[in-house]
């Protein structure tokens, strides 16, 4: 804003440190308040006279003009004053009232205290010290291990030397095996953490990530045979299904829609797609009773290098996170589109009033992606979603058979 900013005052000074500390141990939802009582505020409650609490009640609005925060007031009484109108701060911008108040936020001071105690571990026992420590506390300052900040100082410091010692080894393993090993058993640390361990001394492709699993369930095969040389196989396109109750209700009763299809369900494959077209990055299994026979046609169009002219669908919640999981992708599978005969029935329930807010799915922090490339998610699936404001997940429409 350009309102000017607020005198340092003693007492403003105070209950923004105040509020800025109870933000940071707060985990609740909606408005960060700080009650101005006797315990926050004892000015106010001391004042002996109007004038005193006039002159502190000006203060507040000064700091308020800011937008970084605002006071808020139970509704007037007769003869109630300022204090019996139960007057709370509450938060709105939290970087800029820390950076007027000169607060530092927990966090970055313990990372400041763990940066500075790593450079002492290394000065001290240099055989433990990376090649380059200079680099690797850059990145660290630029992308903070958030997940070991709860760890006391020391034992963050010994997770990172029993990285650095797994890196050096040369021994290749499974990336969350490494995490585990390093981070108290905590196997997810490590996630899309290439560059730290490239400065640790990681040789490339040391730590793998794990493989995308496919469950498979193909139409059973029709006349045409499956995976015969020269033949087409006997699945026409390719629908990628989210949850796996939906998978199995639509493998085990096949609609018209779906006759045809092969179904796939690929759990955790968010945000890593481009794996599911490596031999190396995908495993396959088979949902009986499919046979066997099916799955050299399946192999020929996931890992060969020329297929991909099948179509492709996608079926699942109709939220964001849905949504991202289509863009997703659609970077493998560039035609890749949302999956009309599962969507549009939920979109119907959806612009009739059902689903749920984003908070009542614990989904607050799904993002909209924007676009996704497929045209009928862009110009349908999304506008509905911004319009309504609410989810669906997949298992609420009925698909039937018919």
């Amino acid at each position: 804003m350009d309102t000017a900013e607020p005198s340092p005052h003693p007492f403003l000074l105070r209950v923004a440190r105040l509020l800025l500390a109870k933000a940071e141990r707060s985990t609740a939802q909606g408005p960060l308040r700080l009650a101005l009582d006797r315990k926050a505020a004892p000015e106010l409650h001391a004042a002996v006279d109007a004038d005193q609490i006039q002159l502190l009640r000006m203060q507040l609005d000064e700091l308020c003009a800011t937008g970084w925060a605002a006071l808020r007031l139970e509704a007037p009484r007769a003869f109630a004053n300022f204090i019996d109108r139960k007057p709370r701060l509450e938060l709105l911008d939290f970087d800029a009232l820390a950076a007027w108040a000169g607060y530092t936020p927990q966090a970055q001071r313990w990372r400041q205290q763990w940066r500075a105690q790593i450079t002492a571990h290394w000065t001290a026992r240099p055989h433990d010290a990376p090649t380059d420590p200079a680099a690797v506390l850059d990145h660290l300052a630029r992308s903070p291990l958030v997940p070991i900040e709860g760890l006391s100082l020391e034992e963050a410091t010994r997770s990172l030397v029993t990285l650095t010692a797994l890196c050096r080894s040369g021994r290749t393993m499974a990336l969350r095996e490494a995490s585990a090993r390093a981070f108290q058993g905590r196997s997810k640390v490590l996630d899309h953490r290439e560059e730290l361990l490239r400065l640790l001394g990681a040789a490339p492709g040391q730590f793998s990530e794990a493989p995308i699993q496919l469950l498979l369930a193909p139409p059973a095969s029709g006349p045409e045979g499956a995976g015969d040389e020269g033949r087409p196989p006997a699945f026409t396109d390719v629908l990628f299904i989210e949850n796996l109750v939906t998978f199995e209700h639509m493998a085990d009763a096949r609609g018209p829609a779906w006759q045809r299809s092969l179904l796939v369900y690929a759990a955790g494959f968010r945000g890593s797609a481009r794996r599911l077209r490596a031999r190396t990055g995908c495993r396959l299994y088979l949902r009986a009773p499919a046979c066997a026979a099916s799955l050299p046609a399946i192999e020929n169009w996931l890992f060969a290098p020329c297929s991909g002219s099948l179509p492709v669908y996608f079926f699942g919640d109709l939220d964001h996170a849905g949504m991202q999981i289509l863009a997703s992708l659609r970077e493998v599978f560039p035609g890749a589109s949302a999956w009309r005969h599962g969507y549009a029935p939920l979109a119907t329930l959806l612009a009739a009033g059902a689903g749920h807010t984003p908070e009542w799915a614990a989904k607050a922090q799904q993002t909209d992606p924007g676009h996704t490339g497929c045209a009928y998610a862009d110009t349908q699936l999304l506008p509905l979603l911004r319009s309504q404001g609410r989810f669906i997940d997949q298992e609420a429409v009925d698909l039937g058979t018919g």
